[in-house]
C-alpha cells in the first residue's frame, strides 16, 4: 500500500491503468476507493490517481486544523512524486471544493476539470432543505453503520431508493470502512465551511465539466449551476433520477460523460 511524505503528513494513494494520467478527489468522510464505480472504466484509457484525503482513511489525521487549499496541495505534491507535471481532475462534493482550490492554486498542474455534486463555499451555496440539515447535524457521534444508512436518503434518489435497494446495501461494507477517526471528520468538516471559492472562480482557464443529480438534496442542482455560471465556459450535465451520488447511481452514464470530456 504506497504512501508518500507530503506538506508534513503521510498520504495514501493507489494508481491504476496506463495512459494520460487522471486525478480523482473524493468527498467528506470517504475514501479514495470509494471510486470504485470509476477506477475500471476510467482506467481502460487513463492513468487513474486515487488517495484518501487528509483526515481520513490510511492517511494520516491531524489534530491541527487544516483546510481544503491543504488538500489542494497534498495532491499536487503527489503528483510531483509520482513526475507528473499535469493531468485530467474529477472531484465531487468536498472533492469538488478541493478540485476548485487545485485548479486556481496549481492552475498548471490542470489540463480539464471536472467537478460534481458540490458548491463554491458556503456563503454563496443554495442551502440543503432543512430536514437534510437536521439529518446532518444529528449525525456526529453514532456509529458509523448508522450513519452510512441514516444518509441513504440524502445521498440517493427516491428513484433509487424504491428500485435497486441491492445497490445501496451493497455500500454499506465500503462506505463504513473509512477507517476516520472523530478528529479527522471535524477537521474536514471544519475545512469545508472555510472553503470560499466563489470569487476566484473566473480566474479557471482550463475546459470545465459541472455534473450534477437532479435529485440531489445534500447539495441542491442550483449549486452546480452558479460554478457553471461562474467558470468561463464550463459546460453544466445534470443526470435525471440521481442524487448526491450520481456517479454512482449513473455511473455508466458518468463515467462516459467523463471519457468524452477528458478523451
Amino acid at each position: 500500500m504506497p504512501k508518500v511524505h507530503v506538506n508534513g503528513i503521510n498520504l495514501f494513494y493507489e494508481v491504476t491503468g496506463s495512459g494520460e494520467p487522471l486525478l480523482l478527489i473524493y468527498g467528506l468522510a470517504g475514501r479514495g476507493n470509494n471510486w470504485k464505480f470509476q477506477v475500471e472504466a476510467l482506467s481502460s484509457r487513463f492513468q487513474v490517481i486515487t488517495f484518501d484525503n487528509r483526515g481520513v482513511g490510511e492517511t494520516d489525521q491531524p489534530e491541527d486544523a487544516f483546510s481544503l487549499a491543504d488538500i489542494a496541495d497534498d495532491a499536487a505534491a503527489l503528483l510531483g512524486h509520482l513526475g507528473i507535471d499535469s493531468a485530467y481532475v474529477f472531484g465531487i462534493s468536498m472533492g469538488g471544493m478541493i478540485a476548485q482550490e487545485f485548479a486556481l492554486r496549481h492552475p498548471q498542474r490542470v489540463r480539464k476539470l471536472a467537478i460534481g455534486c458540490t458548491h463554491p463555499g458556503i456563503k454563496h451555496c443554495v442551502p440543503s432543505p432543512a430536514w437534510v440539515t437536521e439529518i446532518f447535524k444529528s449525525l456526529p457521534g453514532k456509529p458509523r453503520e448508522q450513519v452510512v444508512r441514516e444518509c441513504t436518503p440524502i445521498n440517493y434518489s427516491p428513484q433509487t431508493q424504491q428500485h435497486r435497494p441491492e445497490l445501496i446495501e451493497s455500500l454499506v461494507p465500503l462506505f463504513v470502512d473509512n477507517r476516520q477517526r472523530a478528529h479527522g471528520y471535524a477537521g474536514q468538516l471544519n475545512a469545508i465551511w472555510a472553503f470560499d471559492a466563489f470569487e476566484r472562480l473566473p480566474q479557471i482557464a482550463v475546459p470545465a465539466l459541472v455534473m450534477t443529480g437532479a435529485d440531489d438534496v445534500l447539495v441542491v442542482p442550483a449549486n452546480s449551476k452558479i460554478i457553471a455560471e461562474r467558470i468561463p465556459n464550463a459546460r453544466l450535465m445534470e443526470f435525471p433520477e440521481a442524487g448526491h451520488l450520481f456517479f454512482i447511481e449513473k455511473a455508466e452514464d458518468v463515467n462516459q460523460a467523463l471519457l468524452d470530456f477528458f478523451g
